[in-house]
């Protein structure tokens, strides 16, 4: 894009009304693109899904082969899905559904722990707190989703609450996404039973 291409681009995107959507929320005011930071987050989006999940995946079957069980892995994001209230269904059903049925209008945002710094200070006493400085990455859920098909790795929304973080801390607009492979040679010996079941049976 151009230099007028993008600030027309950026102010098209500003009046945008976008929707929050996990689980438990569906909430108006989500902008994906609304500075230079964020257009460059938004163009860089399908590279950085498949960057994204060829790391995950890769870790995830590792560790599966190497430890010869099952591994799972957690992914936490902020969905935004691109459209307004409008767009929603009368009878939407339940918004795992909604999520599942959507996934191409969907942007996974996935917030992660660039740097850490810590702070002291004297209240009283002397103390001290970790100051974490974020970063972000634009991820295409449907192409997401896609990859790990593609290599076996099944994925659900998991909406089990965390009952031991505080509800104050806890955040309605995550969605919590697990993910699990099994090494190779457990679903070959499934398949081997399966056979015998299917002789013995004959």
């Amino acid at each position: 894009m151009t230099l007028e291409e993008k600030v027309k681009f950026i102010k098209e995107s500003k009046e945008k009304n976008y929707l929050f959507i996990s689980p438990r929320i569906i909430r108006g005011g989500a902008r994906l693109v609304d500075s230079y930071v964020t257009l460059e987050l938004y163009e860089n989006m399908d590279i950085n899904t498949e960057i994204f999940a060829e790391k995950e995946i890769v870790n995830l079957i590792s560790n599966a082969n190497y430890n010869d069980t099952e591994e799972k892995a957690s992914l936490d994001f902020n969905l935004v899905f691109c459209g307004d209230f409008d767009d929603l269904p009368n009878n939407m059903g339940s918004p795992i559904e909604f999520i599942m049925e959507n996934k191409e209008r969907i942007v996974a945002i996935y917030k992660y722990v660039k740097s850490t710094e810590q702070r002291e200070f004297f209240i009283g006493f002397a103390q001290s707190e970790t100051i974490y400085k974020y970063g972000y990455l634009y991820l295409n859920l449907a192409k997401l989703l896609e990859e790990f098909e593609k290599n076996n790795v099944k994925y659900k929304i998991d909406i089990t609450e965390d009952r031991y973080t505080p509800s104050s801390y806890r955040d309605d607009a995550a969605t919590r996404f697990v993910i699990s492979y099994s090494p190779k040679k457990d679903i070959e010996s499934e398949k081997g039973q399966q056979l015998k079941k299917v002789k013995k049976e004959g």
